[in-house]
């Protein structure tokens, strides 16, 4: 029996919300645990986190971004980023450049190394995109992209 087939709901019973809503929580829940356990598995066998991953993602696609404008986009803190980025720096992943026009301003770049680690990463990448919703039929993939996109929607509303 697999792990999701086997597991109790987390909350059985929650007095003020319907059982359907609940059991959507609570599978969306697993759903969560589930991708980032295997998302971990992946990218620690490439010695890689999820976050430095997705961090390298975005430099790689907008070189020269600012830390707040990555922060926004990896949609965490500021000083998340900042830890994160420290960490990379020390790995010789990105470096951080004061910028010439506004020297208020850091701009972040992928080094030679990083973007290495980041073609080994777009490997991984479509490996657990195929492995899990290329399972999917199209039609599954496009309802549950619509749905997704109505939940953010509805908790990006919340205060």
């Amino acid at each position: 029996m697999r792990f999701y087939e086997s597991e109790d709901p987390v909350f059985p019973r929650l007095p003020g919300v319907d059982p359907v809503s609940l059991r959507v929580f609570h599978t969306f829940f697993k759903a969560v645990r589930l991708h980032r356990q295997l998302m971990f598995r992946l990218m620690s066998e490439k010695e890689a986190y999820p976050g430095q991953v997705a961090c390298l993602l975005i430099v790689s696609n907008h070189d020269g971004i600012t830390q707040r404008d990555l922060a926004r986009k990896l949609h965490v803190a500021s000083s998340t980023v900042t830890v994160m980025l420290q960490k990379m720096e020390a790995a010789n992943l990105i470096v951080r450049r004061v910028d010439e026009a506004d020297q208020r301003l850091t701009r972040i770049h992928v080094t030679d190394r990083g973007r290495m680690l980041q073609d080994e990463m777009n490997g991984v990448l479509a490996e657990f995109i195929d492995s899990t919703f290329g399972k999917m039929s199209l039609g599954d993939q496009e309802d549950l992209d619509r749905l997704l996109n109505m939940l953010c929607l509805a908790m990006s509303e919340e205060p």
